[in-house]
């Protein structure tokens, strides 16, 4: 069975086949490259693997799914962060930059990022943080490509179109936007 297909069955209810393999043959384009990820998961080794030899970093505000993850694949890099908002203040926090930036390193800013990746941090309640700041911050960062996962949710949607733009490829849940690099 090929990854994405296996990524797909082990992960039900995440990601498609199809989006996997998207994120994976861009991911592969640039390898070795710099890859961010918003998130860490059951698909981190495959996009590490696939950028080997590359700077590929996820950022994560859940202690279990780092511990998790570095158990799963000790290779990966995974910087804790966290995140300031509610999704049920997404509307609020709209046109609020300063309420949406993150406490971040100079070299997350200072890389020129192949690709970035939301998909996190959890959106799928008003209780948990959202995706707000992560596609805000995603959306500043220099980055040839940006995808958000679960852009049928109207947050992700929303945020994705007023900072990153109409996307250029929709893939089931998934938007991308190759961006213009100043």
């Amino acid at each position: 069975m090929n990854p994405y297909k296996s990524l797909e069955a082990s992960n039900p209810g995440n990601g498609s086949a199809e989006e996997y393999k998207f994120i994976g043959e861009l991911i592969k384009k640039y390898a070795p490259g710099n890859v961010l990820v918003f998130s860490v998961g059951k698909d981190s080794s495959l996009w590490h693997s696939i950028n080997q030899g590359g700077n590929t970093l996820f950022l994560e505000d859940i202690r279990k799914w780092i511990r998790f993850s570095r158990k799963v694949s000790p290779e990966i890099n995974v910087l804790k962060v966290g995140y300031s908002t509610r999704r049920k203040n997404w509307e609020k926090l709209l046109n609020q930059e300063d309420r949406l930036k993150m406490n971040l390193p100079d070299y997350i800013k200072n890389t020129v990022w192949d690709v970035v990746f939301v998909d996190g941090p959890r959106g799928y309640n008003d209780k948990v943080p959202g995706r707000m700041q992560s596609i805000y911050v995603a959306s500043r960062l220099r980055a040839r490509h940006i995808l958000v996962h679960d852009c049928d949710r109207e947050v992700e949607e929303t945020y994705f179109k007023h900072y990153v733009g109409q996307p250029t490829t929709v893939i089931d849940k998934l938007f991308h936007r190759k961006m213009d690099l100043k």
